[in-house]
């Protein structure tokens, strides 16, 4: 990978035991075999020394989904404790298990915990982000100002696995995300990923609210239709953010492939860097503080 500029990798599952032997145990083995990629374990100290070297920083993403897969969570304070390892490079969002009737205080313990963000995963937590069951986790990651990063699209986990693993795909598109937009406006979402099959539908969705962001991670951008290359370098460039799906995809494989599409130096220090930094509100003297836009 050649120094295009200092990054922000809003996707970054974090390679540790405790979370890959515990909520993506099942799924582990099929992933890695679509990623055509093992997947290895690693201790924090060596993630942040990986990203470190590569001058980036990592937004690390908890995990519960436990109602809808029994399977134990990766919590916000577990996120915290990677934070503390190297706060200069790790960012923490909390994973929130929306149908736990204690997920709105789930919510205080995450902001409480330091996380600048929420994920969610709605095909496989099963539940759609736009039922007015939910919108009072959405009410309260506002009054705290975190940030929703929400999975969109086809998903690898429980891909090939009889019925799925349970995983519902329906949940996961962005459409849902247009409406949860409309009611809740002023929380900022993250549709991540190419949304395929419905990647049109995430562009029309983030050109009409203003509160969207398109996040890339988990293809390689040699795979990018042309549209949504002609969106994110173009009239969404400024709600645009870099990805990787790290371990599944590592930002060495997603930024070389990028380059690749000769994208002007000003729009990929924009997606890579600038929008993260700004969307996080995060200080961070590497970027290029003459780029436009």
């Amino acid at each position: 990978m050649s120094p295009v500029t200092a990054f922000i990798d809003l996707h970054c599952h974090p390679p540790v035991k405790a979370y890959l032997e515990g909520p993506f145990a099942p799924y582990l083995d099929h992933v890695a075999a679509i990623f055509r990629r093992p997947v290895q374990m690693m201790e924090p100290e060596e993630l942040a020394d990986l990203y470190r070297s590569l001058d980036g920083r990592a937004v690390l993403l908890g995990w519960d989904a436990g109602t809808a897969t029994g399977l134990p969570p990766f919590t916000s304070s577990q996120v915290a404790e990677l934070v503390a390892v190297a706060p200069d490079v790790f960012v923490g969002f909390g994973g929130i298990d929306p149908h736990r009737a204690d997920a709105v205080d789930q919510v205080d313990i995450a902001a409480d915990a330091g996380m600048l963000g929420l994920k969610f995963h709605p095909s496989v937590q099963r539940f759609d982000p736009a039922d007015p069951r939910y919108l009072d986790i959405f009410a309260r990651a506002v009054a705290h100002g975190l940030v929703c990063l929400f999975h969109t699209g086809y998903t690898a986990l429980g891909s090939g696995m009889p019925g799925g693993a349970g995983v519902e795909t329906e949940y996961a598109n962005p459409m849902r995300l247009d409406s949860l937009a409309a009611r809740v406006p002023e929380l900022s979402i993250i549709a991540a990923h190419p949304s395929w099959p419905w990647q049109d539908e995430a562009i029309a969705t983030a050109r009409h609210k203003p509160s969207v962001w398109l996040e890339l991670s988990g293809w390689s951008p040699r795979r990018f239709p042309p549209a949504l290359v002609e969106a994110v370098t173009g009239e969404l460039l400024h709600r645009s953010l870099f990805g990787s799906d790290f371990p599944f995809i590592t930002p060495q494989k997603w930024i070389g492939d990028w380059e690749q599409l000769d994208i002007a130096p000003e729009a990929t220090r924009r997606i890579l860097h600038d929008n993260a930094a700004e969307l996080l509100g995060l200080a961070d003297d590497r970027g290029d503080p003459d780029a436009g836009g």
